[in-house]
């Protein structure tokens, strides 16, 4: 067994713990919520069942137990993880062998270890999707339908107010055994808007599978509850949780490609959608009242996937020279130059993609995950925002090879009044990342603003609903 202490020890291998620090995040989010209750505690332990690509890497690396040190009021928290197969069956005989706890106010919650009981399961790729199956059925054995071939959760009897069984008597009165569940779903191509099975899910349908992952949701029925924390982290143009969703071939290759090199990663990025503070909230409160919720959040890279063949090798170099100590660093300026006009036709393939005309740069927002959306069902640009977008492509590509020359692409039709502040922007940008970004809006201003549209986001929700909860509370 291997134990893991986060800020204690050389840093692993990043693709391998990703999974795994989803899971811990909803652990430590657990354990601070514990921590208001309980102030006096010394430590928590979670146990938690994973399964899945990335959590079966750090099974192999021999990390099953990681531990945060010097959370305060707790002193330390450690996540035991149990990685199994990904069958939903299985996951769901896992979650449904944590023992319950004694009696609160006639409710007794599941205690693998911390003091309030929180069940965690955690998956990725499509151990993500097996684990979201298991956590359905768990949520209809709850409603009081438990799917065939699975065993019922087990409900509580009468109990007294200090959780001794009985028949009758002034405080006899139905328990509830209440399963907690900290559902961290890691690249899940159930994901409504993105993910890989969910924008095919209408061709699924025809074969009676459902491509998408229900929300989290709270279901009961006589002497069982169940609450859920659902927690989505997705791979940043990852194929299996943030595909697009239309036909740009750009976009496409661009998802296929993050799935061969996911070594663009290495870019670093930035997490979108709800950040750490919220999901802690969210957990905090599953744990505290038993409130379920639903958290979408994406690693936005730095780097696009498409350009990784270009980058690669200076990756490879720069690493050589780190281990060496070499002082040398290979530049990536042919991607550096390419990346603006290249995110342009990458992003316009997404639901989120922000235009000129709302008033974005064709950046993502990264904020309609929990939007089913099917493949071909939207098209996230305007007749006239796709008429712009050759312009403002051809602007970028100038701003992306001749910065300093920005005066120059003035005479340009295609960009004109597009690039007059393209020189100085990308002066004072410091990284390709920044400058990208920088030149990219320099390559997309224009003097004439076509007129507003109805957001993304709005467009979205007039064409597909959010998927809901199958199962009646």
């Amino acid at each position: 067994m291997a134990t893991t202490t986060v800020g204690r020890t050389p840093k692993i291998r990043n693709s391998a713990m990703l999974g795994a620090a989803v899971t811990t995040a909803a652990a430590l989010a657990v354990g601070l919520a514990t921590s208001a209750v309980l102030p006096d505690a010394n430590a928590v332990t979670y146990n938690a069942v994973t399964t899945g690509p990335l959590f079966g890497i750090a099974n192999v690396l021999g990390v099953d137990t990681i531990t945060v040190p010097d959370v305060p009021g707790l002193g330390s928290i450690t996540v035991n993880f149990a990685f199994t197969n990904p069958d939903p069956r299985n996951l769901y005989d896992q979650i449904n062998a944590f023992p319950f706890g004694s009696y609160l106010n006639y409710t007794a919650a599941r205690q693998p270890g911390g003091t309030l009981g929180a069940a965690i399961l955690g998956g990725s790729g499509r151990g993500a999707y097996e684990a979201g199956q298991a956590y359905e059925a768990l949520l209809s054995s709850a409603a009081g339908n438990t799917p065939s071939g699975y065993t019922p959760l087990t409900a509580a009897g009468k109990v007294t107010a200090g959780g001794q069984p009985c028949d009758s008597g002034a405080t006899c009165q139905q328990g509830t055994n209440q399963t907690n569940l900290a559902l961290a779903l890691v690249n899940n191509p159930g994901t409504p808007n993105g993910g890989l099975y969910a924008r095919f899910s209408p061709i699924l349908n025809l074969f009676g599978i459902d491509g998408v992952t229900s929300p989290g949701a709270s279901a009961s029925s006589t002497g069982i509850a169940l609450n859920t924390a659902e927690v989505g982290l997705a791979q940043g143009y990852g194929a299996m949780a943030d595909f697009p969703v239309t036909l740009n071939p750009f976009a496409v290759i661009n998802s296929l490609f993050a799935s061969v090199l996911p070594t663009y990663l290495a870019g670093g990025g930035t997490l979108q959608g709800d950040g750490t503070t919220e999901i802690g909230t969210k957990v905090g409160l599953l744990v505290l009242n038993g409130i379920s919720s639903t958290s979408y959040s994406t690693f936005a890279p730095n780097d696009l996937p498409l350009l990784e063949p270009l980058r690669l090798p200076a990756r490879v170099l720069n690493a050589a020279f780190n281990a060496l100590g070499v002082p040398i660093t290979v530049p990536t300026l042919l991607a550096d130059a390419l990346q603006p006009a290249a995110e342009i036709l990458v992003n316009i393939g997404y639901t989120d993609v922000q235009t000129p005309s709302e008033g974005g740069t064709y950046n993502r927002t990264y904020d309609q995950s929990g939007t089913y959306t099917p493949y071909l069902s939207v098209n996230p640009l305007t007749p006239a925002e796709w008429a712009q977008v050759p312009g403002d492509v051809v602007g970028a590509l100038i701003n992306g090879f001749l910065p300093g020359l920005a005066g120059a692409a003035r005479s340009v039709p295609a960009t004109s009044a597009r690039t007059s502040a393209a020189a100085a922007v990308a002066a004072t940008a410091t990284s390709p990342r920044v400058r990208g970004a920088a030149l990219r809006q320099a390559a997309t201003r224009s003097s004439a603003a076509p007129a507003l549209k109805p957001s993304a986001a709005a467009r979205s929700a007039t064409r597909a609903g959010s998927k809901t909860a199958r199962v009646s509370h």
